[in-house]
Formats: C-alpha cells, sequence, structure tokens
C-alpha cells in the first residue's frame, strides 16, 4: 500500500509551506475570478448607462414624435372640419403649438445622430407647417366670406360663381396635400420610432451578448479555479497529505506485531514524513512490548500449570501420607493382634484335644460305672444330672469350634488389612484385581453394608502387574462415593472384564447421579459436591493421577436420578517407569 504523490522536487519540505504555496495559488485564482467579474460588471454597467443616456432616451423621444404627429393629424381633421373661425382658429394654434414640439424633438434627435430619417421627418414638419399656414389662409377667408354672405346687407357682394368654383377647387387641393403631409408625417414619425425602438432592442441584444460572453468568461474561470481546487485537493491534500495521513493511521491502529520491524511507506521529509518515523520506532516498540507480554503470558502459564500440579501433588502427598499413616498403624496393630490371635489359636486347638481326652477318660469312667457301690453310681448320677454331662460333651466341642472359627475371620480381617494396608511395597507386582476388589470390600464394609447391597459380577480376570495398595486406594475411594451418593439404600455393582492387553474395572451405583456441568471437573483436585466436612475433594483427583501412573484411563458415565458408572481402564503389563 503505497501512496502517489506529486515529485519530491517540486514541493517544500516543510509541510505548513506547501499548504501555504496551495492556499496562495487558491487565492491568486479566486481574485483573479473576483477581478474578471468585476470588470464583466463594471462592463455591462457601462453599456446599461449608455443604452440609458442616448439609446433609450432617442427611442423614447421618437415614440414621443409619433404621438404628437399622430395629434397633428386629428387637429388637422379638426381643423379643415372646422364650420367657425373659432374652431378654424383653435385647430390651428395647436398645430402651431405640436410643431413646435415636434420641432424641438427632432433638435433633440438630430443632435448626436445623422440619420436620414430624422432629416426627412424635419423637412415634413417644415413643409407641413407651410402647408397648414396656407390651408388655414385660405379655410379662414372661405369662412369669413361665408360670413359675409350671410348678413342681409351683404348679398350682392359675392363673388361670380366661377371665382367661388376655383376657390374651392384650390382649397380642397390643399386639403388634399394637407392630409398627404399629415400622413406622410405620421408615417415618417413612425418609421422613425420603429428605428429607434430597432436601435435599442440591438442593444439591448448587444448587451444580452457581452452578458452572456461575460458570463462565459466568469464561468471558464470558476471552472479553472474548481479544477485547480480539485487538483490541489486530490494530488497535495488527498494523495500527498491525505493518503499519507491515512497509511501511518493505518500503521498505528494496525495490531500486527508479528514482524520485528515494519516500515511506513511514506517518503519525504516534511512532518508526515517525521511522525511516520515517529509511528516506526513506536511500532518496533509495540513489538518489542508484545515479545514480553507473550513471554509474559507463558510463564504465567507456565506458572500457573506447576501450581495446579503443586496442588494435585500436595493433595495426593497429603492424602498418600494420611494413607501411609494408615497403613502403618493398621500394620503395628495388625501385627499386635496377630501375636495374641496366634497363640489364642493354638491354645484354643491344645483346649479342644484337652476336652476331647478329657471326654474320653469320662467315657471310660462310665464304662465302668456297673462295678461301682451303689451309693457311688447314685452319686454320680446326680452330679451328671446336675451339671447335665451329655450338653456338656456336646456344647463344649461346638463352643471351641465357633471359637476356633472366629479367630480364623479375624486372622482373615488381620490379613485383609495387611494385605490393603501393604507397607513398604510401592514396586509392582502381580496382582488380582478381583481379589484386590474383595479385599477393599472387607475394608470399606462397615461404609456399605447399611447403604447398598454389592453385587459382584467378576470375569475372572488375569493377574496384571501393578501398585496393589495404590490400585486398593483407588477401589476404596470408588467404593466410599458410590456409598455417598446412594441416599437411602440402593445397589453397588462391581464388573470386571478384558479387551485385549488391557482389564478394566466397573463400579456401578444407584445413587443420585452427577450434574453434566459438573462432569469436566470431578477430576480436579478440591472440587467436590459434597457438604462441607464430607469430602476434600481428593479422592478421584488422586485416583485419576494413580490410574494416570499406571497409564491407564478412567472415565464416568452419570444420569441424575439413574445413578453413575466409574470404570477404570488398566494395561496387564505394567509400564517400565511404574
Amino acid at each position: 500500500m503505497h501512496s502517489k504523490s506529486l515529485p519530491r522536487s517540486l514541493l517544500p519540505k516543510s509541510l505548513r509551506r506547501q499548504f501555504f504555496y496551495a492556499l496562495s495559488a487558491l487565492a491568486l485564482l479566486a481574485v483573479a475570478g473576483g477581478l474578471m467579474a468585476l470588470y464583466a460588471l463594471r462592463m455591462a454597467v457601462d453599456s446599461s448607462q449608455q443604452l440609458a443616456g442616448a439609446r433609450l432616451v432617442h427611442m423614447q423621444d421618437s415614440q414621443e414624435l409619433l404621438q404628437r404627429t399622430l395629434l397633428i393629424e386629428r387637429e388637422t381633421y379638426r381643423m379643415l372640419d372646422g364650420s367657425s373661425l373659432e374652431v378654424m382658429r383653435g385647430g390651428y394654434g395647436d398645430i402651431i403649438e405640436r410643431l413646435g414640439m415636434i420641432d424641438s424633438l427632432v433638435a433633440r434627435l438630430v443632435t448626436g445622430n445623422d440619420d436620414v430619417n430624422v432629416l426627412a421627418l424635419h423637412q415634413a414638419s417644415q413643409l407641413f407647417r407651410n402647408t397648414t399656414h396656407i390651408v388655414a389662409s385660405l379655410r379662414e377667408g372661405v369662412l369669413q366670406a361665408e360670413s359675409a354672405n350671410s348678413a342681409p346687407h351683404a348679398r350682392n357682394s359675392l363673388s361670380t360663381s366661377a371665382e367661388r368654383q376655383a376657390q374651392e377647387e384650390t382649397i380642397r387641393h390643399f386639403h388634399q396635400e394637407l392630409q398627404r403631409q399629415a400622413y406622410a408625417m405620421a408615417t415618417s414619425a413612425q418609421g422613425l420610432s420603429a428605428h429607434f425602438t430597432q436601435n435599442y432592442q440591438d442593444a439591448v441584444g448587444q448587451l444580452v451578448q457581452t452578458s452572456q460572453a461575460n458570463q462565459r468568461w466568469v464561468l471558464v474561470l470558476l471552472i479553472g479555479s474548481l479544477l485547480l481546487a480539485w487538483l490541489v485537493m486530490k494530488y497535495l491534500f488527498g494523495q500527498h497529505v491525505l493518503n499519507r495521513l491515512h497509511l501511518v493511521s493505518h500503521y498505528l491502529r494496525s495490531n500486527d506485531s508479528s514482524l520485528v520491524w515494519q516500515r511506513v511507506p511514506v517518503e519525504g521529509s516534511d512532518e508526515i514524513a517525521q511522525m511516520a518515523r515517529a509511528v516506526e520506532l513506536l511500532l518496533e516498540d509495540r513489538h518489542q512490548l508484545a515479545l514480553a507480554n507473550t513471554a509474559l503470558e507463558t510463564e504465567r502459564a507456565r506458572q500457573e500449570e506447576l501450581i495446579k500440579k503443586l496442588a494435585q501433588v500436595h493433595g495426593q502427598l497429603l492424602q498418600s501420607e494420611k494413607m501411609a499413616s494408615i497403613g502403618q498403624l493398621a500394620a503395628g496393630v495388625a501385627h499386635e493382634i496377630n501375636n495374641p490371635i496366634g497363640f489364642i489359636n493354638s491354645n484354643l486347638g491344645s483346649l479342644r484335644r484337652y476336652v476331647e481326652d478329657l471326654f474320653k477318660v469320662v467315657s471310660a469312667y462310665e464304662a465302668g460305672e456297673g462295678e461301682l457301690k451303689a451309693e457311688t453310681r447314685s452319686a454320680m448320677g446326680k452330679l451328671k444330672q446336675e451339671i447335665d454331662i451329655c450338653f456338656l460333651r456336646e456344647d463344649a466341642i461346638n463352643l471351641l469350634m465357633e471359637s476356633m472359627e472366629g479367630m480364623q475371620r479375624v486372622k482373615s480381617i488381620v490379613q485383609n488389612l495387611k494385605d490393603f494396608a501393604r507397607v513398604g511395597e510401592a514396586e509392582r507386582l502381580c496382582a488380582n484385581l478381583e481379589e484386590c476388589l474383595d479385599s477393599t470390600l472387607n475394608m470399606v464394609n462397615n461404609e456399605l453394608k447399611l447403604k447398598a447391597t454389592v453385587v459382584k459380577a467378576y470375569a475372572g480376570i488375569p493377574d496384571i502387574e501393578c501398585i496393589p495398595s495404590q490400585l486398593n486406594q483407588v477401589f476404596m475411594n470408588l467404593l466410599i462415593n458410590a456409598a455417598q451418593a446412594i441416599e437411602t439404600h440402593g445397589i453397588i455393582t462391581l464388573r470386571t472384564g478384558r479387551e485385549g492387553d488391557k482389564v478394566w474395572v466397573e463400579v456401578q451405583d444407584t445413587g443420585t447421579g452427577i450434574r453434566p456441568e459438573h462432569l469436566d471437573r470431578i477430576f480436579d483436585p478440591f472440587f467436590t459436591t459434597k457438604a462441607i466436612g464430607k469430602g476434600t475433594g481428593l479422592g478421584l483427583a488422586l485416583s485419576y493421577g494413580i490410574v494416570q501412573k499406571h497409564e491407564g484411563e478412567i472415565s464416568v458415565k452419570s444420569e441424575l436420578g439413574v445413578g453413575s458408572v466409574f470404570r477404570v481402564t488398566l494395561p496387564i503389563h505394567a509400564p517400565r517407569h511404574l
């Protein structure tokens, strides 16, 4: 991920100077655009002033001139149709007055304007003035003559009919000529108005074109400014600044600390490049810190594992010492009991023989009882009745037999106690697991007899190489746990079997079962679900360690309300390190 930026030789080394030059270029472009806009506005204002000061005035004057000529044409008809001197003279006065206004308007239009239509209109007005004067004089003479003829004393003063006819013909001719000239002057004024209106429209069109041209220049300048701003934003702010900052930010946010050293691909000597170098140092420090954290986490995990093993070993050691102490005590007690049991058993055998000999003597005396005196036989009979010699002979032998059988049971218990303890026997031996189970059952019989019925399902497995005392401890823990899992009274089933070069032992109970969330933790040291004072949480952990030491396996299946099954699988041939 590399940034494409402007050539380094074209840019100052300082990012502040780069921004200054970029902003200066944008400011110059903005000033040029503003000056161009001001120039365009100035041109538009000048054109508007010229239009308002000259052409607009001419157009207004031409339109007013047209109105005046139309009024003159109307006044001409009023003057020609007037039936009295007052009406005729009023019309004539209005015509002369409006012709004066027309002359002043024509004079204003003529100033600075050499249009032929203006000159033609001026000539037409002068001609119309002369013709109006003539027509007004003729019309006045006719009206005066009509007025004189209408008087009673002037009836005979009328001219001849030929003169009147000639005069009327002349007046009619001048009437037509005056109407023609009025129409011609109105037409000329209309053409002049149209001409100046067209000039005004042409000026407006030229102004529009000038404005459009100025708008195009301003638009081009604006587009150029935007293009330059875009180029500056893209290449300077975008590629040269923002992309490089993004690269620095990307590497700064990167969580990959696996590399020994990471180089931020930002070149140059400006502030961003200096920042990139600082980020590289930070990444290196972060990498070293990650390595230190990894080493610390590894060491902490190792310490936790050692602490866990130490706790397990410590618990096993405590349990082993406890069991060793119990074994030593049991062995000592068994040894101390064994001696008196030995001579008691021997004495009981001798006593049995002595009693049998005595009864033989008594039988011999009974055989010679007939030879005795009567008094002696009578005394002997009473004595035998008192001691019930027949019952005594039979019961004494039975008592001795029962006592000898009891001593054999005590001897067997002591031997089982010695076999379970096996103090000093830490080496591997060939032992039968079924016999180990029986020996352990005899030891925990008092714990089991009130809680469960023990069912044996032995398969006659072969002897294996093991440390019997340790396996006896495993079986004792499983049997006691099975009994404690039964609330009232249940069944404990012992099974054995063989699978290839391995044998297995199962201890099944009909107790309360184990919760599923506890199954993964039952072999952890100090974990127990029993009430306080009823368990230390070391029994199954110690059993697990012993089975692992024999390279065996211990597993459990449990269902709440149904019970649990613990299976211990062991190799027939013990591992070398055992």
